[in-house]
């Protein structure tokens, strides 16, 4: 049951999503053409996808690929010794 329609999922929607339970990914299709996959999710995967659903988040790590790309990164160590000597010139 790789393929299955609206009205399928509609009207057999617990046997679907237990055989999404069972690691089988299931294509919705309308008019037969695939509009949506349901697949099983692992709660590890939870987190990733809520935070790639924040359209906030999504561009910054866009940002943040375009300065790496661009060279626009720092040394971690570098900016640890920075920070440190800055916070010790506070002090």
């Amino acid at each position: 049951m790789p393929f299955v329609n609206v009205r399928d999922l509609h009207d057999r929607t617990a046997e679907i999503l237990r055989k999404v339970g069972e690691g089988n990914p299931v294509f919705v299709t309308r008019y037969g053409k695939p509009i949506a996959v349901i697949r099983d999710l692992a709660e590890e995967d939870l987190e990733g996808l809520v935070m790639l659903s924040d359209p906030k988040l999504r561009e910054g790590l866009g940002e943040a690929r375009a300065d790496v790309v661009a060279g626009r990164v720092s040394d971690l160590d570098d900016l640890i010794a920075e920070t440190a000597a800055e916070l010790q010139g506070k002090g």
